[in-house]
């Protein structure tokens, strides 16, 4: 009897758990914006929330005091429309869910710019927009009239921001490469902003293609300078070897009028010949 009341014992301990666990708080949900984060003025964009299965009820909120949104679901997601994209509805963004009567973490904060509400920067690239790979290049944005913040795009994704510097007539700020690979080849745009507005940009630059050939040239001074020391080098080392020989053979060497050296010997043999 006391083996059966512990195994029931157990498992209702391990339903109620179960139980608990399930009806606890819900995961966070993601936050994601189709077709990009980055929306010109008057535009649609549209929200989705991603939240668990079986979730009942989606909210999306703006910081600053943009009006909640709710929408009831049946799946694991909930769509939020917003049909024209403004400086009001530009903003962060967050989203949660609830099923059961337990609500989920807020989802990451999604930041949505809009753009066209100034007029464009111009994008330059120094020396050339066609660098060899391994060079330098510079993307100067710049604006006929003052802005403290500038964000560069490549391919449409959201690359790096500059701060602004002044450039006598307005602000520009430059993006430097110091090392270009054919991974920073493609189409750049450059935005404008405030920095107490950071969701209100500029239009976008007029496009930029940055061509990426192939290895640089390289610099041939220094090897040839190597060279040429070690072939004088080796001139030098088969000059010292000429001399060395012809001061060897200069003891042997017969001068004009001066009879050969005799052989050693040779001299004793014709006295003795003469002797007998």
């Amino acid at each position: 009897m006391a083996p059966t009341l512990s195994a029931q014992l157990c498992l209702g301990l391990c339903l109620c758990w179960g139980i608990g666990a399930q009806a606890g708080p819900l995961p966070q949900p993601s936050l994601k914006a189709e077709p990009d984060l980055v929306i010109p003025q008057e535009k649609p964009v549209t929200l989705w929330c991603e939240g668990p299965p079986g979730a009942e009820l989606y909210r999306l909120w703006k910081g600053g005091g943009y009006e909640d949104m709710e929408k009831s679901a049946d799946g694991r997601e909930a769509q939020f429309l917003i049909s024209h994209m403004t400086a009001k509805t530009a903003g962060r963004y967050q989203c949660d869910c609830m099923k059961q009567s337990w609500w989920s973490e807020d989802s990451e904060p999604l930041e949505l710019r809009v753009t066209g509400l100034h007029d464009p920067p111009s994008l330059s690239a120094l020396p050339s927009s066609q660098v060899a790979s391994g060079q330098e290049v510079m993307l100067q944005c710049q604006t006929q009239v003052w802005y403290s913040r500038f964000a560069l795009h490549r391919d449409g994704e959201e690359i790096t921001y500059g701060v602004a510097q002044h450039n006598g007539r307005g602000a520009q700020a430059n993006f430097s490469i110091p090392a270009v690979t054919p991974a920073h080849g493609g189409t750049y745009r450059c935005y404008s902003f405030h920095s107490y507005n950071p969701y209100e940009w500029s239009a976008p630059s007029d496009p930029l293609v940055l061509r990426v050939t192939g290895a640089a040239p390289q610099d041939d001074t220094v090897g040839n300078v190597v060279r040429l020391a070690l072939a004088g080098l080796v001139l030098l080392i088969l000059g010292i070897l000429l001399i060395e020989a012809c001061t060897a053979s200069g003891g042997t060497e017969r001068l004009p009028g001066q009879p050969w050296p005799e052989h050693p010997g040779h001299g004793k043999e014709q006295e003795e010949g003469r002797n007998t």
